[in-house]
């Protein structure tokens, strides 16, 4: 990993007390909304129910005739 060259030079105590005064916080950010439901599961279901209506219409039409003819 490349070294960062800073602008401000390291200098450490020959005598005394070395402190650190890092202290780690939580950084908040923006919520990141997800949908329920993904845009390919929705034209799945939306292809699933027009397939389901038509079976419908067509097994009406078929007992109707069926009516019709006895």
């Amino acid at each position: 990993m490349a070294e960062v060259k800073s602008m401000f030079r390291e200098v450490l105590p020959k005598q005394g007390q070395l402190s650190v005064e890092d202290v780690t916080t939580m950084v908040l950010c923006k919520p990141k909304l997800l949908p329920l439901k993904s845009l390919t599961l929705e034209k799945l279901e939306k292809m699933q129910q027009a397939a389901q209506d038509t079976v419908r219409q067509q097994e009406t039409a078929e007992k109707d005739d069926q009516q019709r003819t006895h």
